[in-house]
């Protein structure tokens, strides 16, 4: 299978990934009684960071960096749009979504680091 079919496989894994982490985290949230948008943000961040990281032919770090930018953006633009009375005046949620994509990629970083040593 060459390189494009194996990217694009990549592609498909992470947004299913995205899709089901972030329902399942929510759930989770919603049966534990905690904050439901810090916790889906969270987990679907690092679980999108390291799913492309993992799936990517090629590149994979480079490929976990370039998941980790767009889910940022993508959390801001959903951030704003998926406002909850729970989340007004704050911005706890988006923090916490990048921190833990950043901790993924960290993570992804030193396990790059770990197979070249």
């Amino acid at each position: 299978m060459n390189q494009a079919l194996k990217f694009l496989l990549s592609i498909i894994i992470v947004i299913v990934t995205f899709i089901v982490s972030a329902t399942l985290a929510g759930i989770l949230a919603e049966y534990a009684g905690w904050w439901k948008k810090p916790v889906i943000g969270g987990v679907a961040a690092a679980c999108v960071v390291l799913s492309g990281y993992l799936s990517a032919p090629v590149y994979k770090l480079y490929s976990a960096a370039v998941w980790l930018l767009i889910g940022a953006v993508a959390a801001w633009v959903m951030s704003s749009v998926f406002m909850y009375a729970e989340d007004a005046d704050t911005s706890v949620p988006l923090y916490v979504t990048y921190v833990s994509g950043v901790f993924a990629l960290a993570l992804c970083w030193g396990l790059e680091r770990r197979k070249v040593v």
